[in-house]
């Protein structure tokens, strides 16, 4: 009768199993979203990864350990179990609005008052802990109060469900990392990834709710073997089971070395997780998204190991003497990752050369990436999934009762914070990823002979004889012949799909960093390159020849020295190679420069870069700080002249954090009055809706603001106020050394960075204010979860230069800015595309003036555009309209942009002298006097000829169109006049996905005026 009983209530006991697998989906939600809102109080994402981590851990443990003293005291565990989920359900339903009022009383009270690092950094840690240490403390609780719920309310095969409890809550937490990063985030934000993880502890406590209340359990068993009969109760006349009794004897022989075995297994554990996620961080990249496939397979191991014991611990003859083994077989595996390692770059290598460039792409990359994670980490951490369940069931065996559940797993956490604590702020510093795994593997690989050795069932074994030398020689052969290379690690495979290049760069030295690895190697003959986990953050050429990131860092620097009569304080946001602040130390005027830098690895390896960067490094006004910018600013309680950030990519995990609007925000209120913040963004790895996000979140805090673009870079100055003047006006040639070097680059003078100026605010919030990307927040940042998907998929923010090179210059015809730039066609421009364009230009016009004065001396080495209309002057005849037409279009696509009104109105009266001789046909002539009215900016003709030309039917996406249309609703703008525009945007093929010139030109009409009806 009593089995009967057992067996019928086990289907329910698969119930509580589910809900568990819902709880475990919650918990590692918390854990992932927790990082990304304490990144915005802790600064790089690797602290708060690691706090979090630390606290998580420890929480769950000292949770897990009251929950495990006060189970004896309760009647109903799984009641108990329901009241924690609950109450973790509210608290996560409150946790966003709570954390925003911490932060802001944090950094506008809190931290200006305290002014000193280490009290800034207590607090700081401390309080950052408080906020997540209930409610980890209430996670803690949930293992031991469900497995010691079951094994009361269904007896029998208590290794089966303690292993099957562990499986089901580690499975569902590895899917929770996914669904966190991958789903919630995204469309919901922080606040609303959080409220829905409290919103699935509701459900769960409430479902257990419901069943307790209608199942009745035993209150408890005894603390021996399983006994009872399920849910009936022992017959009256069955005699009393007694208690073993636990004799100190017992626990020295067992208790505590599994308990100290369960501390230190997890030690090594988190040892090997801190070294795989920064080694794999260099294969996948740095992203958020690399960090949550890492997490996912880390955990996916724990479940898959609790998984594969769960038949096996009922069973087993010689549980200590398989414990032994597992350890060992763990060390050894976790060692031979540094043997697969280097491998892992050819396999990113050829799945990038495999797969498109597209969504699905980076789907498939993503897939893959996971792939790498468990190709690492699986075989090491399937063995760790087995340890707790089977010292669980060792002990429970052994008369050490339900308390032992929630004791094991609190000590086996003290122990992963052990493991953090180290690697992250001792051994990986220290010592190097490739020592930092062997110390992970030697711990376990000991903790498996002493294990061996220790327990009388293993004393007489063959396997400890064996094991030991064996152990000795996979540790040899650890130190002498496993090695993390160097070239490949700065290969930026992830980034650039290919390994070949590394087998040629010498490395000058490399550093593993607390939060990144830094390496600083030599690239061809006169270029050393900074790179952070693999991706290059600076470049600078060693001999006369400049690098591209060398004009941006120094513009970086120069460009707000140029807008403010005096700065007298600034501040630099990030050390790259030390160049931005170097050049702004040219300036005597300058008091004192505050550069920030979280790494002190980036700082060591920068000043190895040498003379083009030593002011950084000499000069005693420079200040480097270690430290996280919000903190840095809030801490010192300054105010600057000008304040330059220049971070990484925003698609490193926790970059995004400082182009949001949180951030700017912040930084406004440490500038003077008439103070400017000067931020730098990039073009490449991008598209034009993480530009936007970045703008519209710059714009809430910055109302004026100018772009500059330099290559493939983009400078952006702005002012708080929407009275400062941010216009070029101090001429920073006049300081010798800095126009010395200037000079070497290219630049003679402030006309120079006029040619790279782009569009004020005025333009640009007319542009981006016509897509609906959202401001970049801190808590649904739109950078964060797009830009690493942008950077796989080699996207450029191409619009940019769309709306610069197009023929219509709709900047120009919009704000009437037509005005000369003097700068002659022999110079010598610096070696940015967008200023040889410029002077591409002026040659054209010159070699197009030349050639009409009939100088023959002068013909030679003319373009085809240019020979073409001369040919159509001396042989009109042989010419038709169409080739006129051409090249007169090929002319004004390389002028017209570029050239002032004047100048172009001399570049029209060559070519109207040249097809002079041409006989136009009515329709022809409509043509001429449309390009005519565009080099003479002849407006109304403009929209009148734009309307003539365009297509009486249906409007295709032909590049004269395109023309037209851009010209029709530039014009339009000017004169504020929207007749007809409706009726022919709607004939247009492409009105729904519109080139950017179009858009640009459509975003002035009616100033904001919609004719998308």
């Amino acid at each position: 009768m009593q089995q009967m009983q057992t067996q019928k209530s086990q289907p329910l006991a698969y119930l509580y199993f589910c809900l568990f697998f819902i709880s475990g989906i919650s918990g590692l939600i918390y854990e992932s979203i927790w990082s990304q809102y304490l990144k915005q109080f802790l600064g790089h994402a690797a602290y708060s990864q690691t706090l979090v981590l630390v606290i998580y851990m420890g929480g769950m443990a000292l949770g897990s350990w009251l929950a495990a003293a006060r189970a004896s005291k309760f009647r109903n565990l799984l009641m108990v179990y329901a009241v924690v989920e609950v109450a973790l359900g509210i608290s996560a339903l409150v946790f966003h609005d709570i954390f925003i009022r911490y932060l802001d009383v944090s950094f506008s009270v809190i931290i200006p008052a305290l002014n000193k690092p280490l009290p800034i950094a207590l607090y700081k840690w401390f309080t950052a802990s408080l906020i997540i240490l209930p409610q980890s403390m209430l996670l803690g609780a949930t293992f031991p109060l469900m497995a010691g719920g079951i094994l009361r309310g269904f007896p029998g095969l208590s290794g089966y469900k303690t292993s099957v409890i562990y499986f089901v809550n580690t499975m569902g937490a590895s899917l929770g990392v996914l669904v966190s990063g991958f789903y919630l985030v995204k469309i919901w934000g922080l606040k609303g990834a959080i409220i829905s993880a409290g919103i699935l502890d509701l459900f769960v406590g409430v479902c257990v709710m419901l069943l307790c209340l209608k199942e009745r359990f035993p209150a408890k068993t005894s603390v021996g073997e399983e006994s009872g009969s399920g849910d009936t109760p022992p017959p009256p006349q069955a005699p009393p089971v007694l208690p073993k009794i636990i004799l100190p004897a017992d626990k020295r022989a067992l208790y505590y070395p599994l308990m100290w075995i369960s501390a230190i297994t997890a030690a090594s554990s988190f040892i090997y997780e801190i070294g795989w996620i920064r080694m794999l961080s260099i294969v996948l990249g740095s992203s958020t998204h690399s960090f949550e496939l890492m997490l996912s397979a880390f955990i996916l191991g724990l479940a898959l190991g609790s998984f594969f014991v769960r038949n096996k611990l009922d069973t087993i003859q010689n549980a200590p003497r398989f414990l032994g083994l597992v350890q060992i077989i763990m060390g050894a595996s976790a060692l031979a990752t540094l043997f697969t390692y280097g491998s892992m770059f050819g396999f990113m290598a050829f799945t990038l050369d495999g797969l498109a460039k597209s969504s699905e792409g980076y789907l498939l990359f993503n897939i893959m990436s996971h792939v790498i994670c468990m190709i690492i980490m699986l075989p090491s951490t399937i063995c760790a999934g087995m340890v707790i369940p089977l010292i669980i069931h060792m002990l429970y065996k052994n008369g050490f009762g339900e308390q032992s559940i929630g004791k094991v797993y609190a000590v086996n956490t003290f122990g992963g914070i052990a493991g953090v604590a180290a690697a992250v702020w001792i051994l990986m510093p220290l010592v190097g990823l490739k020592y930092l795994i062997i110390a992970g593997g030697a711990i376990d690989m000991a903790l498996g002979l002493y294990i061996l050795y220790r327990f009388s069932e293993t004393r007489e074994s063959l396997l400890r004889t064996v094991m030991q030398p064996m152990c000795v020689m996979i540790l040899l052969a650890a130190f002498a012949f496993s090695k993390v290379d160097l070239g490949l690690i700065s290969s930026g495979v992830f980034r650039y799909g290919t390994i070949a290049v590394s087998k040629s760069k010498r490395i000058v030295e490399h550093k593993d960093g607390r939060t990144a690895s830094i390496t600083l190697f030599r690239s061809g003959v006169d270029n050393l390159v900074l790179s952070t986990n693999g991706k290059p953050d600076a470049s600078v050429g060693t001999g006369e020849e400049f690098s591209s990131d060398e004009y941006t860092m120094a513009l970086l620097g120069v460009l707000p020295l140029s807008v403010r009569f005096e700065t007298k304080r600034a501040a630099v946001i990030g050390m790259g190679a030390g160049m931005t602040a170097h050049y702004m130390l040219y300036d005597p005027d300058i008091q004192q420069l505050d550069v920030v830098e979280i790494e002190p690895a980036m700082v060591k390896l920068a000043k190895r870069i040498g003379p083009k960067v030593e002011n950084t490094f000499n000069d005693p006004r420079c200040n480097i700080y270690i430290e996280d910018a919000k903190t840095f600013f809030s801490a010192q309680n300054r105010t600057y002249d000008v304040i330059v950030s220049e971070p990484s990519n925003p698609w490193v995990s926790g970059v995004s954090s400082l182009f949001s609007k949180e951030f700017f925000d912040h930084i406004r209120n440490h500038l003077n009055d008439n103070g400017i913040l000067v931020q730098w963004f990039h073009k490449y790895e991008a598209d034009i809706t993480i530009l936007v996000s970045i703008l519209k979140a710059l714009a809430q805090s910055f109302p004026v603001y100018e772009m500059y673009t330099v290559g493939s870079d983009l400078l952006i100055i702005a002012g708080p106020d929407s009275s400062t003047d941010i216009s070029l006006k101090r001429d920073v040639f006049a300081i010798a050394p800095m126009a010395e070097n200037l000079a070497k680059m290219g630049f003679s003078g402030l006309d120079d960075f006029k040619l790279i100026n782009y569009a004020n605010q005025d333009f640009l919030n007319a542009l981006i204010n016509t897509y609906d990307t959202p401001a970049n927040s801190d808590y649904h940042s739109y950078v964060d979860l797009y830009a690493a998907g942008k950077r796989f998929m080699g996207s450029h923010i191409s619009e940019i230069d769309h709306i610069r090179d197009f023929i219509i210059p709709v900047r120009r015809i919009v704000f009437g800015d037509t005005s000369y730039m003097s700068l002659s066609p022999s110079r010598l421009l610096p070696d940015i595309y967008n200023m040889i364009e410029i002077q591409n230009a002026k040659l054209l016009s010159q070699q197009l003036i030349i050639s009409g004065r009939d100088d023959d001396s002068s013909r030679e080495n003319i373009s085809g555009s240019v020979f073409i209309l001369d040919y159509t002057y001396a042989r009109p005849h042989k010419v038709t309209f169409s080739q006129i037409q051409s090249a007169i279009i090929q002319i004004l696509q390389k002028t017209l942009p570029y050239l002032s009104a004047d100048e172009m109105r001399e570049v029209w009266d060559v070519i109207e002298m040249k097809i002079s001789r041409w006989d136009f046909s009515d329709d022809e002539m409509e043509w001429i006097d449309y390009f005519k009215a565009l080099c003479v900016y002849n407006i109304p003709e403009i929209r009148r000829l734009s309307i003539e030309l365009l297509p009486a039917d249906s409007i295709s996406d032909h590049y004269s169109n395109q023309m037209l249309i851009t010209s029709l609703f530039a014009a339009s703008a000017v004169l504020n006049d929207t007749t007809k525009l409706e009726r022919i945007w709607n004939k247009y093929d492409e009105k729904m996905d519109p080139p950017a010139a179009i858009r640009a030109a459509k975003a002035f009409v009616g100033r904001g005026q919609n004719i998308n009806k």
